[in-house]
């Protein structure tokens, strides 16, 4: 069938354009028996390689299959007369043997009582790989999503399992909560949902922490911290909160997410290891630690302070046996509280004595409560056991500044019992201060303790800066004054020295403390100093004590004032023959001097103490700090150990810590004390 037929037949004026089309045109004339291929545009010739004769010669079936769920042709024609149009689909050959497929919109027309049908056909090859690999990729895709989401519904699964979730819109209206939620507060989700936050909020938590709270969230950053919540039954439960800020496309704030940890149990046991730490273990009330946080940041005025002893309570203590002698501590001290309102903080220093302070009343109406609390002390009957006890106290005053209030008013007690007096306020014309600058009756007193071995051991904890666990001990000499006082070689030590009785209280500080390494089988080290090591008669005593001891290798030296070093030959042969023992030696007071770091690389150190003076201010004081980190890295590229010295609270605990120092040592681990 020409064109011209085909235009003039079928009413199509635009043949040569159907020509043109890169989609091919197809009339085929349905016959009864047969299906007849009357015409193919040059598209369809030049795309098949045939002529429309060899078309007409192979048939519509020589060159069409079906594909995927197309039918054979004479089933697709039959649904073709029935419905008088449909699309198709099939897979062409082409006269080469190659195949493609394509998209067929057929229609029906009846002419002059004649069947055609009019197929379109357009090559969808590339549409089909298209197709192929948009399958594949969104295969993948779907694939990767469902392991997110498996991944994500694993979150969701621990989350519930573990920590305590809400959710709640911009207003802090609650939209979500999980099961655990639930449990925790005593609510369920009907008496929660649609209901402000603040139905769990316990009237202990400061406004001022939810306003921190919403201004924090409202900027869009995350809030952490801990809230102390209310349960349904009125109870508390405290939690480890995390609040997210959750944003929408535009960064626009949506809901709030809370993430919650319940650290009720945690928070009762911290609080209680710190009320226990502030607790003196025998009488319940505070310790010397508690008194020396509360003065130290004591800012108003007046500060009015007052101590309190037995007279005489040795002499209980060594008759009657410590049980007794803690019973009749115990009942002194609730005496003393029968006494006192709250306005009065009773600490127990150490002993029988117990510390007042004071922070409401005038000097005056102090002065006069505390002198009728010493008269009906003195006058108290205390009994321990079925044995009474008549009680005869001192009392001492004190007024100083907060820093200076421990020191005047222990002054002032001496001097009331060195002068007979029970109750005394202190003055720099009544204190001991010049008496213990007296280097006559140092002599004396020094000479008369020695005679009567009246010079004790006291060690303090070295421990693990990690675990917190004490490695070692320090040993350092105190001395026992007649009336049983403790007596810090800040009073005696350079008096000995200037007596020549310095060396002899040497001998037992190396003696004792070899004697218990080797019994204990513990870890001590002794401070040495320069004089020590360039004297003839103590570098013996030492080497022939190294000799006898069996746990040599459990002694440090702690080589005190190395800047005072000139003779490096001595002090260089000292350090190899007490390492040869087994020792090890430390350079203490560390970072107080600007040669230190030349003197340490002259020296066989094993160990840096860092000097007080850098890390009992190390949380505060920046420059500290950065002193304190370049030691430590010095330290650590000599592979040498660190000690940090005056470490009295947790806050620099964490610092020290956080700076990678070993050892820590200091009153928060432990104040120095007999061993046993």
């Amino acid at each position: 069938m020409q064109r011209k037929i085909i235009e003039k037949e079928f009413n199509l004026p635009f043949g040569e354009l159907l020509d043109s089309s890169s989609d091919m045109l197809f009339i085929l004339e349905i016959l009864k028996d047969n299906i007849s291929v009357e015409y193919a545009n040059e598209t369809a010739i030049k795309k098949l390689g045939y002529t429309l004769k060899e078309m007409q010669e192979l048939g519509i079936d020589g060159f069409r299959k079906p594909i995927k769920d197309s039918k054979e042709f004479s089933k697709h024609m039959v649904e073709l007369q029935e419905k008088e149009s449909l699309t198709d689909y099939a897979q062409l050959t082409c006269k080469d043997k190659t195949q493609f497929c394509v998209e067929v919109n057929a229609r029906i027309i009846q002419r002059e009582n004649r069947t055609y049908n009019i197929a379109l056909v357009r090559d969808i090859t590339m549409r089909i790989e298209f197709e192929e690999e948009l399958e594949k990729k969104l295969a993948k895709k779907t694939k990767q999503l469902n392991e997110k989401i498996s991944i994500l519904k694993s979150y969701q699964d621990a989350i519930d399992e573990n920590l305590i979730l809400t959710i709640a819109d911009k207003k802090g209206i609650i939209t979500y909560v999980n099961d655990n939620f639930c449990k925790l507060s005593g609510y369920n989700r009907e008496e929660v949902i649609g209901k402000a936050h603040n139905i769990v909020r316990h009237d202990d938590t400061p406004d001022a922490l939810f306003k921190d709270l919403w201004k924090t969230i409202k900027s869009k950053k995350v809030w952490r911290g801990n809230i102390k919540n209310k349960k349904k039954n009125s109870e508390y439960y405290i939690v480890d909160s995390v609040i997210v800020p959750i944003l929408d496309e535009e960064s626009n704030i949506k809901e709030y997410l809370s993430i919650r940890y319940d650290i009720t149990e945690l928070a009762n046991k911290q609080k209680e290891i710190e009320r226990l730490a502030h607790t003196d273990n025998l009488t319940g009330v505070g310790n010397r630690l508690a008194l020396s946080e509360i003065l130290s940041s004591y800012k108003k005025e007046p500060l009015n302070i007052a101590l309190i002893d037995i007279n005489r309570f040795n002499q209980i203590n060594n008759f009657y046996g410590e049980t007794i002698g803690n019973n009749v501590i115990k009942s002194f001290s609730q005496s003393i509280q029968s006494k006192l309102d709250d306005s009065y903080k009773i600490f127990r220093l150490q002993g029988d004595e117990f510390i007042i302070l004071n922070t409401d009343l005038k000097k005056e109406s102090f002065i006069d409560k505390m002198i009728k609390l010493n008269s009906f002390l003195s006058a108290n009957t205390i009994t321990a056991e079925n044995k009474k006890f008549n009680i005869d106290t001192t009392v001492a005053l004190s007024f100083e500044e907060a820093s200076s209030l421990v020191t005047t008013v222990n002054l002032a007690s001496r001097y009331a019992k060195q002068k007979g007096l029970s109750f005394n306020i202190y003055s720099q014309e009544t204190s001991l201060e010049d008496e213990y600058k007296s280097n006559i009756e140092w002599s004396s007193k020094i000479k008369k303790a020695l005679a009567e071995n009246r010079f004790t051991i006291f060690f303090q904890p070295i421990v693990d800066t990690n675990t917190k666990k004490i490695e070692k001990y320090e040993a350092l000499v105190r001395m026992i004054d007649e009336d049983g006082k403790i007596i810090s070689p800040f009073f005696f030590l350079d008096k000995a020295k200037k007596s020549h009785q310095y060396i002899e209280i040497t001998k037992i500080v190396i003696e004792k403390t070899m004697e218990l390494a080797k019994a204990k089988d513990i870890k001590c080290s002794i401070n040495i100093t320069i004089e020590d090591i360039e004297s003839e008669y103590i570098k013996e005593f030492i080497f022939n004590s190294l000799q006898k001891c069996t746990k040599a290798q459990n002694i440090t030296f702690e080589l005190v004032e190395s800047e005072g070093i000139e003779n490096f030959v001595e002090v260089d042969e000292f350090i190899q023959k007490v390492k040869s023992f087994g020792c090890s030696l430390a350079i203490d007071d560390f970072g107080t001097g600007y040669s230190n770091f030349e003197y340490l690389l002259k020296l066989n150190a094993d160990t840096i103490k860092i000097d007080g003076s850098l890390i009992k201010d190390i949380d505060t004081n920046q420059d500290s700090y950065d002193i304190v980190q370049t030691i430590v890295g010095f330290a650590k590229i000599k592979k040498l150990s660190v000690v940090a010295e005056f470490v009295s609270s947790e806050s620099i605990y964490k610092k020290v810590k956080s700076l990678g120092i070993d050892f820590c040592q200091g009153y928060y681990f432990g104040e120095p004390k007999p061993l046993d």
